[in-house]
């Protein structure tokens, strides 16, 4: 009996041990087949093609810890990638099927075009040039303002922006983009002539000492306006389906431009001409950011910039009226190292292969240590040349909405 139940342990121990490389060919137990796996003759499953998606499998036909798949990285070239929330194939949500690559692959596009509307305002660049006082028979210093300061201040103008760029890869990429703003202000007002005056605020004496500029009408325009030209190389450093994260640096040439002129009348015509005008070049260092929506085609987008700009600042002053025709006739030219800031916040909608794009944004520029029209005209009623520093805070600043269209292939 004790004979009988040893070669019945043995004979069980020989079927288990066989069971396990057995279990290893035939695929998962229970019957259940991996696609490719074929039929036997007797019904029961053989192995096949799964073979090569299995791996390696351990006793029982269970694949070890660690062997269920390649971890996900990055695109070629760009290092490591987190495991990204959405399905990185971009099946129902983004990309997909037909449109070349998947949402966690880079740049996939090669050459992309836009063209984008501005509509901004330029601040801290208003000009006070005239205010009624209560007679000029008075002296000097004894004169009182009798109504409100007139202002040429800029308001919203359309400007525009539009470049085209191309990748060097997944995640390196070439843009040139050209922006433009033109500002156009006008302002004038004019008294009955029953006592009050018009006292210009821009004429060479300081105010209060230039009877010869009253009148009873004045007018001004002023016209301010800037042009950019940013050649940009950007490194997309950290990316998945959720996010795109890029540096951003290169060259920028700054155009930058005040335009004055007025007219004061009684008896004839006093004009005041004065303008600021700067052109330069430098570095432009700056990050831009994209956080997709879940399973959506919208997204937010974030841009940040500082360009440090050197060049010269040009200024002019005249003066004249119809008795003279050259009263006062000046200029000046000075090296600046300007500083631009510029910050760009907003949202965006997407096709479903992404080579169509629109989105809408607030942008705000800060340009620092300029030479403002204002005052330019300041140091010519001071007559302070040799430390123009007292009569310069050389702040402007730029801001509004904008709208863009882009189209990538």
């Amino acid at each position: 009996m004790q004979f009988k139940s040893f070669v019945l342990a043995a004979a069980l121990a020989v079927a288990v041990g066989w069971a396990g490389p057995a279990a290893a060919q035939l695929g998962p137990p229970y019957g259940v087949a991996y696609p490719g796996a074929g039929m036997g003759m007797d019904g029961g499953m053989m192995g096949g093609p799964m073979m090569g998606q299995m791996g390696p499998m351990g006793p029982m036909g269970i694949a070890p810890i660690g062997a269920q798949g390649p971890a996900q990285v990055g695109a070629p070239g760009c290092g490591f990638e987190p495991n990204c929330a959405a399905d990185p194939s971009g099946a129902g949500c983004y990309g997909g099927d037909g449109c070349g690559c998947g949402c966690s692959d880079g740049w996939c596009h090669h050459i992309n075009i836009f063209g984008e509307f501005l509509y901004l305002r330029p601040r801290n660049a208003e000009i006070a040039y005239a205010v009624p006082i209560d007679g000029n028979i008075l002296p000097p210093g004894q004169q009182f303002q009798v109504g409100p300061v007139q202002l040429v201040d800029p308001d919203y103008s359309p400007g525009f922006r539009f470049g085209a760029g191309f990748t060097l890869g997944e995640c390196n990429a070439i843009v040139v983009t050209w922006s433009q703003l033109d500002s156009f202000t006008h302002d004038e007002f004019s008294l009955p002539g029953l006592g009050p005056v018009v006292r210009s605020l821009v004429s060479p004496s300081p105010p209060g000492l230039n009877v010869a500029a009253d009148g009873l009408l004045a007018r001004a325009d002023l016209d301010t306006q800037f042009k950019l030209l940013d050649i940009d190389y950007k490194g997309l450093f950290a990316y998945c389906c959720d996010y795109q994260l890029a540096y951003v640096v290169g060259a920028r040439y700054a155009n930058l431009e005040q335009h004055f002129r007025s007219a004061f009348e009684q008896n004839g015509v006093n004009n005041v001409r004065a303008e600021s005008e700067f052109d330069g070049a430098g570095l432009k260092l700056g990050l831009e950011g994209e956080r997709y929506g879940n399973c959506t085609r919208f997204f937010v987008y974030g841009k940040g910039f500082a360009s440090l700009v050197g060049g010269s600042f040009r200024t002019r002053y005249e003066y004249n009226n119809q008795s003279d025709p050259l009263i006062v006739d000046t200029s000046w030219k000075a090296g600046r190292l300007v500083t631009i800031l510029d910050l760009e916040a907003g949202l965006g909608w997407r096709n479903h292969c992404d080579n169509l794009r629109f989105s809408v944004g607030y942008m705000f520029s800060s340009w620092l240590n300029v030479v403002k029209t204002n005052e330019w005209i300041n140091t010519v009623q001071t007559n302070n040349f040799v430390d123009p520093s007292d009569n310069y805070n050389g702040l402007m600043t730029f801001d509004g909405l904008t709208a863009r269209a882009e189209f990538l292939w």
